[in-house]
C-alpha cells in the first residue's frame, strides 16, 4: 500500500479572481521513498506540498495518507497527524533567533502529549543527527544559515515523524551550505528510512531524490526515476 496517493487531484484559490493552480494530478509515494517535487516558481509545487501535508485542503479529486481518504480524517487526526507523523522544513528555516538550539528543537515536543522525562533524549538524539551537538545550547541567530537549517531539519526530527516535508530547503543558502544540508537529507533517508518529499525549483538538489515528479504550470508533466540518490553540487 502507497503511504500518500493522489488522484486527479485540482486545487484553486477562489477570488476574485478565481486561480486554479493545480489540474487532475495523479501519483502514490511509497513508504520510504526519497521524491522530489521539482517546477519553476508558480508551478503549483509548493501548494501540492501543503495538500499532501494537511496544511491546504484539495478542491477536486482524491487523496488519501496511509490508506484514509483526506475527508474521513478529523481535525484532532489531522494535527496528531501533522505533530506526530510529519515533520516540515521550510525554506526561511522558521526559527526562534534568540532561542537556543535545544529550545527551537523542543518545540514539537510542547504539543506532542510526551511525557516531558522523554524530552532531553529526544532533543538531543536528533541534535546528534545532524551533526550540531556542539551547538546545542547556541542561540540559533549565532549559526551560519547551513547550521540553521540543519536545526530545522532536527527540530523536525524530534517525535520521530515517518515523514519529512522539505519546501525549497536550500533556497535561502549558497552552495557549500546547500550541499551540507541535501548530504544530511540524503544520509537521514539511507539510515533511518525517513520518507521525505523534497520541493525544489533546483535540477541539482532534485537530483539527490530517488525520483522526480516534474511539475509545470499546474500540471504533472513526467514522474521518473533519477537513477542515483548521490545527487550533485545543492
Amino acid at each position: 500500500m502507497s503511504l500518500f496517493e493522489v488522484e486527479n487531484l485540482s486545487k484553486t484559490f477562489f477570488g476574485p479572481p478565481d486561480t486554479q493552480v493545480l489540474f487532475d494530478v495523479s501519483f502514490a509515494i511509497k513508504k520510504g521513498e526519497f521524491v522530489a517535487v521539482r517546477g519553476a516558481s508558480g508551478s503549483g509545487k509548493s501548494t501540492l506540498l501543503h495538500i499532501l501535508g494537511f496544511l491546504l485542503n484539495l478542491s477536486e479529486g482524491k487523496y488519501s495518507f496511509n490508506g484514509k481518504r483526506y475527508e474521513d480524517h478529523t481535525d484532532e487526526e489531522v494535527a496528531l497527524i501533522r505533530n506526530g507523523e510529519m515533520g516540515f522544513i521550510f525554506q526561511a528555516f522558521n526559527l526562534l533567533g534568540r532561542r537556543t538550539v535545544y529550545e527551537n528543537v523542543c518545540l514539537p515536543l510542547l504539543y506532542s502529549g510526551r511525557p516531558e522525562s522523554e524530552w532531553k533524549d529526544r532533543i538531543e538524539r536528533s541534535v546528534e543527527r545532524v551533526g550540531l551537538t556542539h551547538r546545542i545550547n547556541f542561540e540559533t541567530l549565532k549559526l551560519s544559515g547551513g547550521e540553521r537549517q540543519r536545526v530545522a531539519i532536527a527540530r523536525a526530527l524530534v517525535n520521530e515523524p515517518s515523514v519529512i516535508f522539505a519546501d525549497e530547503p536550500t533556497g535561502n543558502l549558497d552552495s557549500v551550505s546547500g550541499k551540507e544540508v541535501m548530504e544530511t537529507l540524503k544520509d537521514l533517508h539511507s539510515r533511518l528510512g525517513h520518507t521525505i518529499v523534497l520541493v525544489t525549483h533546483d535540477g541539482n538538489v532534485a537530483g539527490y531524490a530517488e525520483r522526480e515528479l516534474l511539475i509545470e504550470d499546474g500540471r504533472l508533466k513526467n514522474d521518473h526515476k533519477t537513477g542515483s540518490v548521490t545527487g550533485s553540487s545543492a
